[in-house]
């Protein structure tokens, strides 16, 4: 190939380097500073022990997770909290529903907006509780409220401010202010 062959190819070459250098780069976009690691719909979680029994499962119609705060918001959460009674190894099992729940640290469970906790089981002296907020510890399975909680269970309706309950040593105390209605109806 001579010098006068060449020339076009080396002009060619130049000309693409050129383009190269100056051609505007694309930019990334800009992710906010504490943008969700994911966005679930309509979730479905089920929770193991050590041992390979479950000790609860989690649904929502949303999660919304950021794994930088350890921190995922659910939409009309619903938990169901399995306890095993280790003297007969009997299952009691425990339904949490409401509109809105924050969970963090991978335990404590905050939940918001007509709270229901609900004994599927039907076996325990407490069948249901009902408050506006309510701080539900998941390993500990533990539930406490420092507002008006209402409860029942058979022949009976109780409130009062202020609450904490344990699933599984099966413990109430409430507070302050407890009222209490004993109905004598055989059931």
């Amino acid at each position: 190939m001579n010098k006068r062959q060449a020339i076009p190819y080396a002009l060619l070459l130049i000309a693409f380097l050129t383009w190269l250098y100056l051609k505007p780069q694309d930019e990334l976009a800009v992710l906010a500073e504490h943008h969700p690691s994911y966005i679930a719909y309509n979730l479905d979680n089920t929770h193991y022990d050590e041992t390979g029994k479950i000790t609860h499962k989690t649904y929502a119609t949303k999660a919304i997770s950021y794994s930088d705060k350890e921190i995922t918001i659910f939409e009309n959460p619903k938990v169901i909290l399995y306890i095993t009674n280790e003297q007969d190894n009997s299952v009691t099992t425990w339904q949490v529903t409401a509109q809105n729940g924050t969970l963090s640290e991978n335990n404590k469970l905050l939940l918001f907006g007509d709270v229901w906790v609900k004994n599927l089981s039907l076996d325990q002296l407490v069948q249901t509780m009902n408050t506006e907020k309510m701080t539900v510890l998941l390993a500990e399975k533990e539930l406490s409220s420092q507002l008006l909680v209402h409860w029942q269970g058979p022949q009976m309706k109780q409130q009062g401010i202020g609450m904490w309950a344990s699933l599984a040593s099966e413990e109430l105390i409430v507070k302050k202010q407890v009222k209490s209605v004993y109905l004598n109806e055989n059931k």
